[in-house]
């Protein structure tokens, strides 16, 4: 009787099966295998780049495939943020944003993306908003602006990074508690801002602090007011603004990464993971205070029930002060 030696054709199915399984295996499983692209609603210089290429160094060196910083400012953050909730979702194209993420969807008659279009990965900073001066402004103070608004309204014009972003809603809201009216000029990003102010072509600009941090300390132009509760200990003699009108005044900016709607939990949670142990290490967190916010991370979670917080005092604040941009 002849016997048959079955060993070489099952391992030859063996391999077969395997190769099939690699072929239907999802995307995430080798996440990931190119670069990643992280858009920001705004120009380079400001805090927010600032952030998103800290951020994205040290997140390319986790996952060892490089993070590339795409700038595309303008619109409120409205063109970068529509850019990415019609980008596929696979976890190579995510979005930096802040405040005016969900302001926006109140602050624009036809706003371009809707809430959900999104899913949360990680929050990665708080810190406030700073008001600062050109050095030949006709004020040294931000009580001295206050005086001069009062006496000339609608005279002294006002920087900020573009209409409904965080450091704009902070000089709304200040407006409307110091009792002024001053004039908006909204610019694409802090860093055109700061580059005006620092030259003199506009007396006052608004500013995430982490965006005009280095600037002040190099004495380019001066800091009248944070927007913190507390003084920033980097800047121990510039006041907050609740001390200047002698009421309750906080405004702080957030940033955090969104991806996709769609975008798989396993890619999601990858992310999450790794950009939460990049903002617990010691040395970022240094890094970041250094540019005058602090870190934050936690869970997808986390930073969802921020965003929702964020959304439902927009809203108030869009119907309360009659905001609108078109």
């Amino acid at each position: 009787m002849t016997r048959l030696n079955f060993k070489p054709r099952r391992a030859c199915l063996l391999a077969l099966a395997a190769a099939t399984l690699a072929l239907a295996l999802p995307a995430q499983a080798v996440y990931p295998d190119k670069p990643i692209k992280i858009v920001v609603p705004s120009s380079p210089g400001g805090g927010a780049d600032a952030v998103a290429r800290m951020m994205g160094d040290r997140l390319g060196r986790a996952l060892g495939h490089p993070v590339i910083i795409d700038n595309k400012g303008g619109g409120g953050g409205n063109i970068a943020t529509e850019a990415v909730a019609k980008a596929p979702a696979d976890g190579y194209t995510l979005l930096l944003t802040g405040n005016n993420h969900a302001l926006n969807v109140y602050l624009f008659a036809k706003p371009p993306y809707k809430l959900d279009d999104f899913v949360p990965v990680v929050e990665l900073t708080r810190g406030p908003s700073v008001f600062v001066a050109a050095n030949a402004a006709p004020f040294g103070t931000l009580q001295e602006m206050i005086t001069q608004a009062r006496q000339t309204p609608g005279t002294i014009a006002f920087g900020g990074p573009g209409i409904g972003l965080p450091s704009h809603i902070a000089f709304e809201l200040f407006e409307r508690s110091a009792g002024i009216s001053m004039v908006h000029v909204p610019y694409k990003g802090s860093g055109p801002a700061l580059a005006d102010v620092m030259g003199g072509q506009i007396p006052v600009v608004t500013s995430t602090l982490s965006a005009a941090l280095s600037q002040i300390k190099a004495g380019k132009m001066k800091a009248l007011a944070v927007t913190s509760d507390k003084r920033w200990p980097g800047l121990p003699n510039t006041p907050t603004v609740a001390e200047v009108i002698g009421k309750p005044f906080v405004h702080v900016t957030w940033l955090g990464i969104l991806a996709p709607k769609g975008t798989p939990a396993p890619i999601v949670a990858r992310l999450n993971t790794e950009l939460d142990k990049i903002l617990a290490d010691p040395a970022t967190k240094a890094s970041i205070e250094a540019l005058g916010t602090n870190t934050v991370g936690g869970t997808p979670a986390d930073f969802q029930k921020a965003i929702d917080e964020e959304a439902l005092l927009s809203k108030a604040l869009v119907q309360s002060a009659r905001l609108r941009a078109e």
